[in-house]
């Protein structure tokens, strides 16, 4: 007979979902699990895994858009965590790589050319 029912384990697994979503990374969130429901750390990784792995195939089934806007976000995210924290530094780097996934690669597509001339 197991020590946990069916329900506790997926209600287990379902905020290690919740805090992977949140932003947190493999070990934080193995931690959290591990300490919050009181489960051993093998237990703790196993569901971090699986909650990751619930991730991995929600991106296999979705559009290279969907992708972009999800990595959007999460880089806006930290943007605001890296000011609110006066990191100028990374708040100017993540700017930077937002510009160069939404904006630079649309930048030549309304210029005009006449023989190979870009109109700068």
């Amino acid at each position: 007979m197991p020590k946990t029912t069916r329900r506790e384990r997926n209600e287990r697994r379902k905020h290690a979902l919740e805090i992977i979503s949140g932003g947190y990374g493999w070990a934080d969130a193995t931690k959290i699990i591990e300490t919050t429901y009181s489960v051993s750390r093998r237990t703790a990784i196993r569901d971090v895994d699986l909650a990751f792995e619930g991730i991995v195939s929600t991106f296999k089934k979705s559009s290279s858009t969907q992708l972009l806007a999800y990595i959007t976000i999460g880089v806006q995210r930290n943007i605001l965590k890296a000011e609110k924290q006066g990191n100028h530094g990374a708040a100017i780097a993540g700017f930077k790589l937002l510009h160069e996934m939404l904006i630079k690669p649309n930048e030549n597509n309304s210029k005009r050319t006449w023989r190979g001339y870009r109109g700068f």
